[in-house]
């Protein structure tokens, strides 16, 4: 492990943009790179969003979506700018680079910069977002140094840690977040949330003490189940059907799910072969979501229709344990993404309830720093550990920077220990060497010095 103290005397041009030697050019050439693929990346989000609101079309939403549209170009592009910029500025004042100001400061400073330009209702989302994909990075790399091991099916127990709470939430009169609340509802219907069992409360107040004067055997009980539904329960039928109903629902809105997200991804491919298509229908993993989202739903609404079977009314405890059970619908599709913001989305429920209660201080700008400090992670994670970076998020980096952030010069940073040059051992980046020191030069590969001169 090499020592975090060192001080690197290269120049901007010398580490960071090796593709050209001024600093204003190179910022300004990453401000015009991010403002195009800002405008691709957020003209499919706000395109889609104007599709799913068809019915809200009008003159006044057309200049809403347009301005917020502008403002999140403005965000992401003020984002990548800052990060380039920063990184100059601060080698420029020190006249070294440091372990901090070599990636992760220049994030952060770009990040707090670019949060405030978007709007205020997206920053919570944004945070989210990021603190999840630098969680999921910083557990890479604890996993890769040695620091922890690696848990068999680890994200089981953290998507089933976020369902018991969220499936308590789900099933309470006032949950405490909308957007989760919403997405639960979409997939697992209005008929077991909060609200929905709150106003079966108020219709039949005293429905549950009517229900089962003298007790029954366990077999009538059980036979119950297959022919009747519970009075408190909101579907027809008996629930053993209607468990079997919901699993036949859920495995074909997963799999239609997962096979129209790689549809949507492979659409360049199939045009140019559209026997492809065979090949997405067959795809394992479409099978493997529809199994994952089945369970989730049935074993959910199943465990509510036995909570209420068992102790003859509605409870939002039953909604913690169904959230436990349905969790382990994981083990059929890991989605380690999806547990990790499920567990940040909890977290920051909890978090604002806290505060609402009086429980807990309300940070000012927490969410601006939560999101600043997660960038700033994740841009050290890019150019000091790139092996532990998410794919995904590698892609959208190179995507946003047209490959500019491939071009760090990562063998000058191996000083600290990192193996920061891991996945670029054979690339140098061809240098003016006019514009280079001897200590630079000397560090050269014998042929790319000899190519050079």
């Amino acid at each position: 492990m090499g020592s975090f103290s060192k001080l690197l005397p290269y120049t901007c041009y010398e580490l960071g943009h090796c593709w050209h030697h001024s600093c204003s050019f190179t910022s300004f050439e990453i401000c015009i790179i991010a403002f195009i693929e800002s405008c691709k990346i957020y003209g499919v989000v706000y395109l889609l969003t104007g599709l799913i609101n068809a019915r809200k079309i009008s003159i006044e939403y057309g200049r809403k979506i347009l301005k917020d549209y502008l403002t999140s170009v403005c965000f992401l592009t003020v984002n990548a700018f800052g990060y380039i910029g920063s990184f100059c500025v601060l080698r420029s004042i020190l006249r070294h680079v440091n372990f901090l100001t070599a990636s992760f400061l220049p994030g952060f400073i770009a990040s707090f910069m670019a949060i405030f330009v978007e709007r205020q209702e997206r920053r919570s989302l944004l945070a989210i977002y990021v603190t999840n994909v630098a969680s999921e990075c910083l557990w890479n790399s604890a996993v890769g140094r040695g620091y922890v091991k690696p848990i068999p099916h680890g994200e089981i127990l953290i998507f089933a840690g976020a369902m018991a709470v969220l499936g308590y939430s789900f099933r309470s009169s006032s949950p405490p977040s909308r957007l989760v609340n919403s997405i639960l509802q979409l997939f697992l219907g209005r008929g077991e949330s909060g609200v929905m069992i709150a106003s079966r409360q108020v219709t039949h107040p005293i429905l549950s003490e009517q229900l089962d004067p003298k007790p029954q055997p366990w077999p009538m009980k059980l036979l119950s189940v297959f022919t009747f539904h519970h009075p408190l329960c909101p579907h027809r039928g008996g629930c053993l059907p209607h468990f079997f109903r919901m699993g036949l629902q859920g495995f074909s809105q997963g799999f239609l799910l997962q096979l129209a997200v790689k549809l949507l991804s492979s659409a360049s491919r199939i045009v140019k072969s559209p026997w492809k298509v065979i090949n997405l229908l067959l795809n394992g993993n479409n099978i493997s979501a529809g199994i994952f989202l089945a369970w989730f739903i049935s074993v959910f609404k199943g465990t509510c229709c036995a909570g209420r079977w068992w102790h003859g009314k509605d409870d939002p405890s039953h909604g913690a344990v169904a959230g436990v059970l349905s969790a382990l619908s994981m083990y059929f599709y890991s989605a380690p993404s999806l547990a990790l913001y499920m567990m940040w989305k909890v977290l920051e429920s909890l978090y604002e309830k806290g505060c609402d209660d009086g429980y807990l201080p309300r940070i000012p700008k927490s969410v601006e720093i939560l999101y600043s400090l997660s960038t700033g992670y994740l841009f050290h994670t890019a150019v000091m550990e790139k092996q532990y970076m998410k794919p995904s998020y590698w892609r959208f980096l190179k995507s946003l920077t047209w490959n500019r952030l491939s071009m760090y010069n990562r063998h000058l940073l191996d000083c600290y220990g990192l193996n920061s040059s891991q996945d670029f051992h054979n690339y140098w980046p061809d240098y003016d060497l006019d514009q280079i020191g001897d200590a630079v030069k000397q560090m050269l590969p014998q042929h790319i010095a000899e190519t050079s001169l």
